[in-house]
């Protein structure tokens, strides 16, 4: 028996090992199309996603134009901003304005481009605001709408320009510009609407990005943003998207950047929607336990049945007929 033994063990030992690199084989293939189809479904889903913020901002704008456009040709709007000598009624005729819009700040210029009032710096006047593209093609009987950078802030918004004018066709009395903040309440209206964490953030003056907007951890998502400064750069020149990725609490993030430009043209920041790799990659987690329990349970019945075979088999059988006989 105990010669009998070692084969036994042998053929155990290659039976297990054979089954284990099956195992190993199976599960590796299946874990690389796991990865390479969850990465493909997540820049799908962030295609997707980044349309629908970039839509989401359009029709928000477009909102805020239209409105805007439609009380500026309102003849006693126009007096009581461009006519009246009292400042305190200026002030008080584009705060009631701005509280009609919903806009973060409201500001009005006369036809060559000065500042009459505005409300986020209500002691501000006479500040020559004719160079920017907004208040120039406001001016020149056109609407337009971009980024908009407060520097002393450290905001970012979006704004339109709008004509002060008594019709379509007439000359324009000044320019009116309005605006909505890029910051914390709209990442989260985003996330809302897209079912997706975003970030929206602003370039600095080197176009380096500082976070005004974010539904992840500010503290967290503003190092992994400045670290990747190749893609922001290449981001601010070009007008396609940009993947971005980070890695947040143990959680790698694989994200697609987006510019908000000036209406000169100018990216003054953007917007970056995430997704997260591991979440996508959940079910399939579970299905790679089910596999390789499915797997062990497998392997554990074909050891055995193998030793039951071979136990079997190295077992004494009855007497033959024969040596019954010759007895």
């Amino acid at each position: 028996m105990a010669l009998r033994g070692a084969p036994v063990t042998k053929i155990l030992v290659a039976a297990t090992s054979s089954l284990a690199a099956l195992l190993g084989v199976t599960l590796a293939l299946a874990t690389v199309q796991a990865n390479r189809g969850a990465d493909e479904s997540i820049r799908r889903a962030l295609a997707d996603t980044r349309r629908g913020v970039q839509t989401l901002l359009a029709g928000r704008t477009a909102t805020l134009a239209g409105m805007s456009d439609v009380s500026a040709q309102v003849p006693q709007f126009r007096e009581r901003l461009l006519k009246s000598d009292e400042r305190s009624a200026v002030l008080d005729q584009v705060a009631e304005y701005r509280r009609l819009l919903g806009a973060a700040w409201v500001l009005v210029t006369n036809e060559h481009g000065i500042l009459v009032a505005r409300t986020d710096y209500p002691e501000e006047v006479d500040v020559d605001l004719s160079r920017g593209a907004l208040v120039a093609g406001a001016l020149s009987g056109e609407s337009s709408s971009g980024a908009w950078l407060d520097d002393r802030s450290h905001q970012l918004f979006v704004a339109v320009g709008v004509p002060l004018r008594a019709s379509a066709a007439a000359t324009p009395q000044g320019a009116l510009l309005a605006a909505y903040a890029i910051d914390d309440t709209l990442a989260q209206q985003i996330k809302q609407a897209t079912n997706a964490d975003v970030v929206l953030f602003a370039l600095d003056t080197l176009d380096h990005p500082y976070v005004v907007g974010s539904t992840l951890p500010r503290e967290q998502v503003g190092p992994a943003l400045a670290a990747d400064t190749a893609a922001l750069r290449r981001f601010a020149a070009d007008s396609g998207a940009e993947e971005l990725s980070a890695v947040l609490d143990r959680e790698h993030l694989i994200g697609l950047a987006s510019p908000i430009r000036s209406a000169g043209g100018d990216a003054f920041g953007g917007f970056v929607v995430f997704r997260s790799r591991e979440r996508e990659l959940a079910a399939f987690a579970g299905l790679r336990r089910t596999l390789a329990i499915a797997f062990a349970l497998g392997l554990g019945l074909a050891v055995a049945s193998v030793s039951r075979s071979l136990r079997t088999r190295d077992t004494p059988g009855p007497p033959s007929s024969r040596r019954v006989a010759d007895r």
